[in-house]
């Protein structure tokens, strides 16, 4: 009888703890880790999944020694370069930034500023190039903004000037008839609505608007007819030579080159109240309209 041969029991081989794609099977460090590195959490790092990821680990981190600077990233590099490059060079999580508030006509929508620091953090961008890169654009908002600005006060200007021009020294006279037509047809409005519409004549609002100032010439002359067609003066107390500026004004409201209508007498008359009313609108602080 053959003498039977035995053969020495074979240990199991370390490398029945990978599997077939390269992930770790259960008690895998115990069997290839010493005592030492088993609770490194290196190893549990989703970066290093498996044997291919850990050995491009181990691989990047050898290039890495003895180096100084930083390793640049290219589309090929997998998250934990991503991620290395980016804890090295500074870059954050999430940036801070604070809208501007000095921006008269723009105003930075939330979803915009969102989308843009999104779109800085996936380029890698660090907070200080953040930081340049908002300043940059105030910067050209607010030269844009200065810009339209001056173009606007240069055109309200000009327009200004050519009702200057045009009405000389009637000027005056004819801002008291606009005045007196806009208190008489706005009565029971709010001193806020009315300046809605008309707005003074040193200011941006209402017509002077750089939306509506081609229209102020034609408004004034339309209001300056209304004016003179009702001739009145707003009534307003003060005091002045020992009679209330409502009685000069009643009294020459009475007489008769006031109420006849017409000619050089009647023309007089007016101018005469409308100096009254311009001394009580000063008196009482009211603006004068357009």
């Amino acid at each position: 009888m053959a003498d039977e041969v035995t053969t020495p029991d074979t240990p199991t081989s370390e490398t029945t703890f990978i599997n077939p794609d390269g992930t770790y099977k259960e008690g895998w460090k115990a069997a290839l880790l010493p005592e030492d590195l088993r609770t490194e959490g290196f190893y549990d790092s989703p970066f290093n999944a498996n044997v291919k990821e850990l050995l491009k680990t181990a691989g990047n981190q050898a290039k890495m020694l003895g180096k100084k600077g930083v390793i640049p990233i290219n589309e090929k590099s997998s998250e934990f370069e991503v991620r290395a490059f980016r804890t090295a060079t500074g870059v954050p999580d999430k940036y801070t930034y604070q809208k501007p508030t000095d921006l008269k006509m723009v105003e930075l929508p939330d979803d915009f500023v969102n989308r843009t620091l999104e779109a800085f953090n996936k380029a890698n961008m660090t907070q200080p190039q953040v930081d340049l890169a908002m300043k940059t654009l105030h910067d050209f908002l607010k030269a844009n903004e200065t810009e339209f600005e001056k173009s606007e006060q240069e055109e309200i200007d000009k327009i200004n000037q050519a009702i200057l021009t045009e009405e000389n020294t009637a000027y005056e006279t004819n801002s008291h008839y606009i005045d007196n037509a806009v208190r008489q047809f706005t009565q029971g409005w709010s001193e806020e609505d009315i300046l809605k519409v008309f707005g003074t004549a040193d200011s941006k609002g209402g017509i002077n608007s750089s939306d509506h100032i081609e229209l102020k010439p034609l408004l004034r002359k339309f209001l300056i007819n209304v004016g003179k067609q009702m001739g009145e003066g707003r009534m307003v107390i003060g005091e002045t030579g020992g009679k209330s500026l409502q009685d000069q004004l009643d009294e020459v409201k009475k007489t008769p080159e006031y109420t006849s209508g017409f000619g050089k007498l009647h023309q007089e008359a007016i101018n005469k109240a409308l100096k009254l009313q311009e001394q009580i609108n000063k008196q009482q602080g009211k603006p004068q309209y357009i």
